[in-house]
């Protein structure tokens, strides 16, 4: 069976398709809004219809009824040819999407296949991940890379290894890959906690991989192409992730606002929208991911 890619003529080709519309075998459609159902099964290439709910949404908590409302939408996924390190193989064939938001917030659940659970980074070991990709302004979707130099996206990336941080109440790594390890004195055992902080150098430089105690598992950053991720100050984006019978349940939620980001995300109007998993167990990071090209989001008008 021949694997799916999209490679950088599919991106410069389809990355430019208009905001109300999404790519289906090469073909342009339209962005409606529909009625939802609660419990449809997903429509493989629909609109992403998010749900408005009068009311607090489930931003960290994927098992919610809440998001029986939402209309399940499948999401094709390829490997990512565009540009090295490219994924030779397309082993996550597609990505389950419904949205709900309530003129405050946006969340989206996604589902994926995955029935290794990997949250611990180490030598030759890689965590899973989900990432939402969304323009900065409204109008035509920027090309798929990241967006371009002028041309920004905001992106929200779930961690596994964030939320195990998260779950745990504490930054994991070293000491559970291998639990027997001996430490030598480290500098939070003899020195003052803001003396030994400076040892630490990740964190006193407010690397965001370095942490130690985290708020949220979803990292927050803006791009203009390759090489160019910026994580941003302030970290607005909430979500939660669990694994259930080899299936990642995982939300990702935004405040509307997006204050000092993008324009926002008003309700009644329609966005592209695209995605990336990654799978650990396969050694997936950086560019060696799973890609979705540009969707169609619509925010559904309050009642």
């Amino acid at each position: 069976m021949a694997q799916a890619k999209i490679t950088r003529k599919d991106a410069l080709l389809y990355g430019g398709a208009a905001a109300g519309g999404f790519v289906v075998g090469g073909a342009a459609v339209t962005a409606v809004a529909v009625a939802v159902e609660n419990e449809k099964a997903p429509v493989a290439g629909a609109p992403i219809v998010a749900r408005y709910v009068d009311g607090d949404l489930p931003e960290t908590d994927p098992g919610s009824d809440a998001w029986g409302d939402a209309q399940p939408t499948l999401v094709a996924l390829a490997a990512q040819q565009i540009a090295q390190p490219f994924l030779e193989e397309t082993l996550v064939t597609e990505l389950d999407v419904r949205a709900l938001h309530n003129g405050s917030s946006v969340a989206l659940l996604l589902e994926w296949d995955d029935d290794s659970v990997d949250d611990l980074d180490g030598i030759r070991r890689y965590h899973d991940a989900v990432a939402v990709q969304l323009p900065t302004a409204p109008g035509a979707a920027p090309v798929l890379t990241m967006g371009a130099p002028g041309i920004p996206v905001h992106i929200l990336q779930w961690r596994a290894t964030w939320q195990r941080d998260i779950d745990s109440g504490g930054k994991t790594g070293v000491d559970q890959i291998y639990p027997e390890v001996i430490h030598d004195v480290m500098p939070d055992d003899v020195l003052p906690p803001r003396t030994a902080q400076l040892y630490w150098v990740a964190r006193e430089a407010g690397n965001p991989l370095a942490q130690v105690r985290r708020t949220t598992p979803v990292e927050e950053v803006v791009a203009e192409g390759f090489g160019s991720v910026t994580h941003l100050p302030k970290q607005t984006a909430s979500g939660h992730g669990v694994n259930e019978d080899g299936r990642w349940r995982v939300v990702v939620a935004v405040p509307s606002a997006r204050t000092g980001v993008g324009a926002p995300l008003e309700p009644g109007s329609s966005w592209p929208a695209a995605f990336a998993v990654w799978l650990g167990s396969e050694e997936n990071r950086g560019g060696r991911k799973h890609i979705a090209n540009w969707q169609t989001l619509v925010l559904e008008a309050k009642a």
